[in-house]
């Protein structure tokens, strides 16, 4: 017989997170936010491959930052000096954003279990914070909050390294706490990423006109320019409709190829 559910804390309308709680509502109103956090995922893993180890830290502080400017946009974190103030630390509201919930997102096209902690000589403390979880097979973002969703926090496994979730429990959690769901759209990764994030910094850390001869192996290694003016536009439109180029970068460098 099906377990019967037990509404309490958590399962009647509240995560357990009064800020989760009032994100859920904001993006139920505002889809226009729900849309870009959708788009932002998608381009994120469109540039960075989260399977190339690499990215993957990359990768997971993004989700962090993408879900934090969510909260921003609806008023849940707000600068120390309010939303008015001119100029504030972003580490500050980085802190803020941690302070409320822990973020985990994984873009594999089938369940996988989510490492929860990851031990130096131990398992680690396991799941003790309120944690949203992000996955393509999940009904969009997903709250586990530990001091009220005991039954989620109870399926976690210590291994020697780290502690992980196994996927059908948070899954389950999803199904009978719609309180708990955001609804959104998570990307799978295909693959498609090309981009190397630590390569992308170095190479913006070792410019030409402060390193001169440690920059020449990243100048050396660009192509000479070549075919047509025709052709280098077409190419930067490419580049544009992948999102590998924003509009005013398109712009620009079109410019640039044209000598205006």
């Amino acid at each position: 017989m099906e377990r019967q559910l037990t509404l309490g804390v958590g399962e009647s309308g509240t995560s357990g997170s009064p800020a989760f709680d009032e994100l859920r509502a904001s993006m139920g109103r505002d889809h226009a936010v729900r849309s870009e956090v959708e788009n932002s995922l998608q381009l994120l893993i469109d540039r960075c491959d989260p399977s190339d180890r690499g990215n993957r830290f990359v990768v997971g502080a993004s989700v962090e930052w993408i879900v934090a400017a969510a909260a921003w946009s609806t008023g849940i974190l707000s600068a120390p000096g309010g939303h008015n103030v001119d100029g504030f630390d972003l580490q500050d509201l980085q802190d803020q954003a941690r302070g409320l919930w822990s973020v985990k997102a994984s873009f594999q096209p089938k369940p996988t279990a989510f490492r929860i902690t990851n031990g130096l000589g131990g398992a680690g403390r396991g799941l003790t914070d309120p944690t949203i979880f992000i996955h393509p097979r999940l009904p969009g973002i997903v709250l586990v909050h530990p001091a009220v969703h005991d039954d989620v926090a109870a399926e976690v496994k210590a291994q020697p390294d780290g502690t992980t979730l196994a996927f059908r429990p948070i899954a389950d959690h999803a199904r009978a706490r719609p309180s708990c769901v955001i609804p959104l759209r998570v990307p799978e990764n295909e693959h498609r990423g090309k981009e190397d994030a630590a390569l992308l910094f170095a190479k913006g850390l070792v410019s030409p006109e402060r390193f001169p001869r440690l920059s020449g192996i990243f100048t050396a290694a660009e192509p000479k320019r070549g075919g047509s003016v025709v052709d280098e536009i077409r190419a930067l439109a490419a580049m544009r409709d992948s999102g590998v180029l924003t509009d005013e970068d398109f712009s620009a460098a079109k410019r640039q190829v044209l000598g205006g």
